[in-house]
C-alpha cells in the first residue's frame, strides 16, 4: 500500500502519477489479469501492470525467475515510454529497480530509491547456515546489481534511520540533504456501522469479547520470519489469551505445536473491520519476529498498527525497534533467546493494568504527532517536489 498511499498523496497535490507494478499479487499469490495491462484510473493516475510468471513460495527459484521476467518486461515496456519528471523506485525487487534507475539516469531524470528490505541478503538466509558462504558466492551477481542500483540512484529513502545509513553505505557515498527516512505508515480505515457490527458479532461468536481478559494478538501473514516459541511458552504458564490471526506457510506448524491449548485462538484471515475490532479488544499487539539482522534495522508495520490503535507493543526485535519502543514508552521488548522472557514480562505487566493504558495513550499520541499517513506521505510529497524543483533549476 506504500505505492498507492504515496500516489494518492501526490494526486491530492495536483500531480500526475504512473504507477508501475507487477500483475502478480505477492500476498494472494495470484495474477490480477494474467497479462500486461494499462489501467487509466483517472486523469491523474495510470497503473501499468507488468507480466511475470508468479511463484508460490517467497524464497525459491520460482521467485527469482519471476523477478527476472519483471525486469526484462519492464525494460521492454520502457522502450516506448517518455521519462517522468522524477521516479520513486521501490526496492526490492532488485531487477525492476535496477532497470528503472538506469532508465531515469539515461534520460537525466532524478530518482529516489526507496529501500524497504535487505535483498539479496534475504535470499542468503534461505539457505542452511553451512551453505550460506557458498550461497553468497552464487548470488554475487545480485549483490553487484544491488550496489549498482544504489550508486546510480539520485537519492535514497528508507524506513528507519539505521536502514537509511545502511543504504548510504551500500551506495558508497556521503549522505545527501534529500536522502530521507520515510517510515512505514498507515491510514486508519473508517468502517461503516454495519461492518463494525458484523465484525463484533464475529468475535463474540469466538469468545473474544470486550472484557477484562488479558489478551495478546498478532495480526498478519504467518511466515518463517516469525518466532512463536516464547508465545507458546507464555500461553502454557500465564493466564493470558493469545489470538494469532492470519494465514501463511508457517500456520499449520504453529497450530500443530499448540494443539489442545484452549487459550490460543486461530481465527484465520481477517477483514479490515475484524482486525480493527480485535485490536480494540486486545491488551497488547504482538510483533513476534525471528532474530534477523534486517529486522533490527527497521520498524515493521506492526508497530504502526499498534500505535494507530493505541495499544502497547510486545516485540522480540532487538536493535533499533527495541530502543524505539522503550525510549518512547510505547511497548516492551522480550528476548527470543531467553526462556520465559515473555512469560515473566506478561506476569509483571498484568499487575499494573493502569500503566498499560498510559503506554497505549503514549503510542497513539506518537502516531498522531509523527507517524500518521497524512504526516508521512505529506513529507514525502514535499521532498519529491523539492527534488524536481532543484533538478529543473539546473537546466
Amino acid at each position: 500500500m506504500r505505492a498507492m498511499n504515496l500516489s494518492q498523496a501526490l494526486i491530492d497535490k495536483g500531480h500526475h502519477v504512473t504507477l508501475w507494478s507487477s500483475d502478480f499479487d505477492h500476498f494472494s499469490k495470484q495474477h490480477r489479469f494474467g497479462s500486461e495491462k494499462t489501467i487509466e484510473v483517472s486523469a491523474q493516475l495510470t497503473i501499468r501492470l507488468i507480466k511475470s510468471r508468479g511463484y508460490r513460495s517467497n524464497i525459491g527459484i520460482s521467485r527469482l525467475i519471476d523477478h527476472f521476467q519483471l525486469g526484462w518486461n519492464l525494460w521492454r515496456m520502457l522502450k516506448k515510454e517518455k521519462a517522468p519528471d522524477l521516479g520513486f523506485v521501490g526496492y526490492p525487487p532488485i531487477e525492476p529497480a535496477w532497470i528503472m534507475i538506469n532508465f531515469l539516469k539515461k534520460h537525466s531524470k532524478p530518482s529516489v530509491l526507496d529501500v524497504k528490505d535487505a535483498w539479496p541478503d534475504v535470499l542468503v538466509r534461505g539457505f542452511p547456515h553451512g551453505m550460506r558462504s557458498l550461497a553468497r558466492f552464487m548470488l554475487n551477481p545480485y549483490f553487484m546489481v544491488m550496489k549498482s542500483t544504489f550508486k546510480k540512484s539520485s537519492y535514497l529513502s528508507s524506513i528507519s534511520p539505521p536502514f537509511l545509513e545502511w543504504s548510504v553505505r551500500i551506495a558508497n557515498r556521503s549522505p545527501r540533504s534529500l536522502d530521507k527516512v520515510n517510515y512505514l505508515s498507515v491510514f486508519p480505515l473508517q468502517h461503516e456501522k454495519l461492518e463494525r457490527t458484523t465484525a463484533e458479532k464475529f468475535w463474540d461468536s469466538l469468545g473474544i469479547l470486550e472484557d477484562n481478559v488479558l489478551r495478546c494478538s498478532y495480526i498478519g501473514s504467518i511466515t518463517g520470519a516469525l518466532n512463536f516459541e516464547r508465545v507458546i511458552e507464555a500461553a502454557k504458564k500465564q493466564d493470558v489469551q493469545f489470538v494469532i490471526a492470519g494465514t501463511g506457510p508457517a500456520l499449520s506448524q504453529i497450530q500443530k505445536s499448540t494443539e489442545g491449548m484452549q487459550n490460543i485462538v486461530f481465527p484465520g484471515w481477517l477483514t479490515s473491520a475484524q482486525a480493527a475490532i480485535l485490536a480494540q479488544r486486545s491488551t497488547f499487539l504482538l510483533a513476534p519476529y525471528a532474530d534477523l539482522e534486517d529486522f533490527s534495522l527497521s520498524l515493521p508495520n506492526k508497530f504502526l498498527d499498534a500505535m494507530a490503535h493505541g495499544k502497547p507493543m510486545l516485540s522480540s526485535i532487538s536493535g533499533f525497534p527495541e530502543n524505539f519502543i522503550e525510549e518512547n514508552s510505547i511497548g516492551f521488548y522480550y528476548s527470543n533467546l531467553v526462556p520465559d522472557s515473555l512469560t515473566e514480562l506478561i506476569g509483571r505487566l498484568a499487575r499494573d493494568r493502569q500503566n498499560l493504558l498510559v503506554i497505549g495513550q503514549n503510542a497513539n499520541n506518537l502516531f498522531n504527532r509523527q507517524f500518521s499517513g497524512e504526516i508521512v506521505y505529506g513529507d514525502m510529497v514535499r521532498t519529491l517536489e523539492e527534488i524536481v524543483e532543484q533538478c529543473q533549476a539546473k537546466f
